[in-house]
């Protein structure tokens, strides 16, 4: 087994601390230039995210059928097929998110950190 669901994990498990950091509107974000900052950075993460969920969906759909033998008990069904167009559809969302996310930097511009 190889380290990513772990990888993956660890992922979450910032961007959850970072939502319950920012719970509180008023000790959320000191200034319009740290909301641009974590705006492009969450932007980034969308990037990466959208990246990530297409080379899963290569990979659901170029696993060997002898992999998705069901457990025990379990009905046959199609199952890479079945996570493999969820998958694309979740990628489908990050891309909308990265669209959305550079319409809000673009609208927060003034605000940006100079490079």
């Amino acid at each position: 087994m190889t380290e990513h669901p772990a990888r993956a994990a660890a992922a979450a498990a910032h961007i959850r601390e970072l939502a319950e950091a920012t719970t509180d509107h008023r000790t959320a974000y000191a200034s319009p230039a740290e909301i641009a900052a974590v705006t492009g950075s969450l932007r980034e993460l969308a990037r990466h995210l959208e990246d990530a969920l297409d080379q899963l969906e290569t990979h659901v759909r170029r696993r060997d059928k002898g992999d998705w033998v069901p457990p025990e008990g379990e009905a046959h069904r199609p199952y890479a097929r079945q996570a493999a167009d969820a998958v694309q559809s979740a990628r489908a969302d990050a891309k909308n998110m990265v669209r959305h996310l550079d319409r809000a930097m673009n609208a927060l511009g003034p605000f940006k950190a100079a490079p």
